[in-house]
């Protein structure tokens, strides 16, 4: 038996200071309590059930309950053997589908016991909540065998009248025999899964990775196209998927690849999958369909490559460019050497008939040299002309109606948009400022989770920044900046909208210092959606 049930006390103490920065009343903190009495099936529950049938029969007639909650803490089982005990838990709202969390209801043995990973005694008083200082309970976390990780908590409560710590070793036992059955049924699943990869082994030459809770198989098609970032992704998309799934996915991989995603849940209670995973061709369209496309060779169309600072925006001109040689005018250069010399090397270099030249940062040309730059596209003449600027919508007026000649336009995203190409970038920029060097999965996670307000640019001072520190081997977290690994981290693959709510939540919560309940009345929502929306965004730092 854990030290933490044998001498509770700093670990009520503990629980109750975690209560209180949750924002919980004593007198309301079960008002969010929503039971729905539905138990959703689970390997949890199925390998359970016939422990909580032995338990609950030896205990009817008994002024105990047997509850078991899932890794979510929600109530998943209930039984009680006196009328009287359920009547209780009825009143206070502790039946099935209601969430016993600790930062939804305070301190309670379900909620601490899943909260701290070790056993714990919860008597009458030392509930946080009011309601729940008539009951004294009992809380042991079920680990799987295989994965250590927690899945639930078995608990057995009763009216405090009724407590009885002989009851904790008949606690124990279940929870042995639980985790003992969560592991015989992980081997047949495993070996369900098995067989659905091997079967599609031999129907398709494609990358399969087959994911069970406790192992991945993967063929050597995608050995070969799939990185361990890759892996942990696609581990992910599949745990989020839905059962109804059945539309490819498409995606992009640390390296840059697009592929194609065809996911197969296995209909089972404990989640398996098999992903095929198809590289696919990504070719842009700018303005026009790929049949009315112009000969690039002769190509003197006028483009326009738009984005914020650091998003890759020049680079992309430069990509775009159809003759060569090409040339690439910074506009901010007209601001030290003056309008004069810098329109004489753009009319110098734009009386040869070929080649390209890029215009980078046309918003800080002056009025003068729009006018110019306006002239030589209405002419139609010289080489191809790619102008780089701002978002356009932020563009003054006059290099706005500039921008306007353009015929055909490219954006670039900010790297937020794009979390799905990071790893690619800083892979390929470390190669190119210290070749040899690498990434630890801890670094590249902390890249991979950071926001980078300044785009590529950014990305790439801070893989400087950690070459200085190590200069050789492996990047770690510690030689990252300090701005990049505060950040907290961020599943990737977000959508931009999911992750802006993700970031006005935490900005919320630091200005109220991370109170829930104040947070929750500013955001205009219930405390109960806050924490969903905290789980849903995987916010766990407050």
């Amino acid at each position: 038996m854990s030290s933490a049930a044998r001498s509770p006390r700093q670990a009520i103490k503990a629980s109750w200071y975690r209560s209180e920065l949750a924002g919980l009343d004593p007198s309301h903190a079960l008002e969010t309590l929503a039971p729905d009495g539905v138990a959703a099936p689970s390997l949890l529950l199925e390998a359970s059930e016939p422990v909580l049938h032995e338990l609950g029969a030896t205990l009817r007639d008994t002024g105990y309950a047997t509850l078991l909650v899932d890794r979510e803490c929600r109530l998943v089982h209930r039984t009680c053997g006196r009328k009287a005990t359920a009547t209780a838990f009825d009143g206070v709202g502790v039946d099935l589908g209601a969430s016993l969390l600790e930062a939804h209801i305070g301190t309670n043995a379900p909620g601490t016991a899943l909260e701290t990973h070790q056993p714990v005694v919860i008597n009458g008083a030392e509930h946080f909540a009011e309601g729940l200082k008539e009951f004294s309970c009992f809380g042991y976390p079920i680990r799987h065998p295989l994965t250590r990780r927690v899945e639930g908590v078995l608990d057995i409560s009763s009216l405090s009248s009724d407590a009885n710590p002989l009851l904790r070793p008949v606690v124990e036992h279940a929870v042995r025999d639980i985790e003992r059955r969560l592991h015989e049924r992980s081997h047949a699943t495993d070996a369900r899964l098995m067989a659905a990869y091997q079967e599609a082994a031999l129907r398709t030459r494609s990358a399969l990775v087959a994911f069970g809770d406790d192992m991945t198989v993967s063929n050597r098609a995608a050995e070969d196209l799939l990185t361990s970032a890759d892996i942990t992704h696609l581990r992910l998309l599949a745990e989020e998927l839905p059962r109804s799934t059945s539309a490819p996915i498409e995606l992009r991989l640390a390296s840059g690849q697009p592929v194609r995603v065809h996911a197969t849940l296995l209909g089972t209670r404990r989640p398996g999958a098999l992903l095929k995973v198809e590289p696919r061709d990504e070719r842009r369209v700018i303005s026009q369909p790929a049949s009315e496309a112009p000969d690039h060779a002769r190509d003197r169309t006028t483009l326009l490559v738009t984005g914020a600072p650091g998003s890759g925006r020049t680079t992309r001109a430069r990509n775009l460019a159809t003759g060569a040689p090409v040339t690439v005018l910074n506009a901010a250069e007209a601001l030290l050497d003056g309008d004069q010399d810098w329109g004489r090397r753009f009319q110098q270099r734009m009386s040869s008939p070929a080649g390209t030249v890029i215009l980078d940062g046309i918003e800080l040309l002056s009025d003068v040299l729009v006018d110019v730059i306006t002239q030589q596209i209405e002419g139609k003449t010289g080489p191809q002309i790619v102008m780089v600027a701002g978002p356009r919508d932020l563009l003054p007026d006059r290099t706005a109606a500039l921008a306007a000649l353009a015929t055909r336009y490219e954006e670039t995203l900010p790297l937020l948009a794009r979390r799905d190409e990071i790893l690619g970038f800083a892979r390929q920029m470390l190669d190119e400022i210290a070749p040899g060097m690498f990434l630890t999965p801890a670094a590249e996670k902390a890249l991979a989770s950071h926001n980078w307000p300044g785009n590529l640019r950014e990305l790439r001072a801070a893989l400087a920044f950690a070459v200085r520190q190590r200069r050789v081997g492996a990047i770690s977290v510690q030689q990252l900046p300090p701005g990049v690994t505060s950040e907290p981290a961020t599943p990737p693959s977000r959508r931009p909208l999911d992750q802006a709510e993700r970031h006005i939540i935490l900005h919320t919560l630091r200005t109220f210092d991370g109170n829930k309940a104040r947070t929750a009345k500013e955001l205009g929502i219930s405390r109960t959606t806050l924490y969903a929306k905290m789980r849903a965004h995987r916010i766990s730092q407050f």
